[in-house]
């Protein structure tokens, strides 16, 4: 892990479903390569009364944004009637 917490210097990432090439060291185990795809699992309860969708993304979203800031980027799209969520998440 470089100075900037990144892995060989491009993957700014501790774990990921695909990456395989960060995976392929055949004397380590699953757990000993540079990264896993192991999750840390996080339980929330959701309230549906109050909570009206869920985003899941990635450390390019979230560190630069707060998650009343992708809150505040989605819902007026949402109100405007997008009904593809790729185009907002696209944007």
């Amino acid at each position: 892990v470089s100075g900037d917490g990144r892995i060989n210097g491009g993957l700014n990432l501790s774990r990921a479903i695909g990456d395989h090439s960060y995976k392929q060291n055949k004397e380590l185990n699953d757990k000993e390569q540079m990264i896993t795809a192991l999750p840390d699992v996080k339980t929330l309860t959701v309230e549906p009364e109050k909570d009206q969708f869920m985003v899941l993304a990635c450390d390019g979203i979230w560190n630069f944004m707060s998650s009343q800031d992708v809150c505040d980027f989605i819902l007026p799209r949402l109100a405007e009637g997008r009904e593809r969520l790729s185009q907002i998440c696209e944007e």
